[in-house]
Formats: C-alpha cells, sequence, structure tokens
C-alpha cells in the first residue's frame, strides 16, 4: 500500500491564518497523541501477525494515520494554508 501526500504551497501567507494555527495546533496535537499511540499498539499487533500469520493487520489504517500526520505538520509548519481535516478520512 503507498502513501502519497501532495502539499500545495503558496508564497504568499495570511496573517489571519497564522493566528488560527495556534489553537488548531493544540486540538490536532492532542488528536495526533492519541492516534499515534494506537498506531503503535497497531504496530505491535502487526509485527506479531506478520511473523505468526504471515498477514498484516491494521496497514489500512495506518497508512491514512501516517498521511493525515504529514499534512497536519505541513501546515503547522507553515508549509501550506490548505487546513487538514480534524481526524484522517478512513
Amino acid at each position: 500500500m503507498a502513501v502519497s501526500v501532495s502539499v500545495k504551497a503558496d508564497d504568499k501567507v495570511s496573517r489571519l491564518e497564522v493566528i488560527i494555527r495556534i489553537p488548531m495546533a493544540i486540538v490536532l496535537g492532542i488528536i495526533g497523541y492519541i492516534l499515534m499511540i494506537i498506531v503503535y499498539i497497531l504496530w505491535i499487533i502487526n509485527i506479531i501477525t506478520c511473523l505468526i500469520l504471515a498477514k498484516r493487520v491494521g496497514a489500512g489504517f495506518i497508512a491514512k494515520v501516517i498521511e493525515w500526520y504529514t499534512k497536519v505538520m505541513a501546515y503547522l509548519m507553515l508549509t501550506t494554508d490548505e487546513r487538514p481535516p480534524f481526524i484522517p478520512q478512513f
């Protein structure tokens, strides 16, 4: 499964958008923290099931969370003005 992310970067920055990022960073950070805990648990389960059953469990979920997290980090690092969704699109 391939993960692809495209980021639209503009040279002009909206000052209002920069101010909005501060509370959004807090909310997205909490959501990202919870999702990363779930991803790490699935990663451990995935290692065990890959070794024992030769099957991947939750790979689609992990890929979507990583794609979402990359978009969030691009937004918070002022790379793009395109707001990421609050939760990954499954």
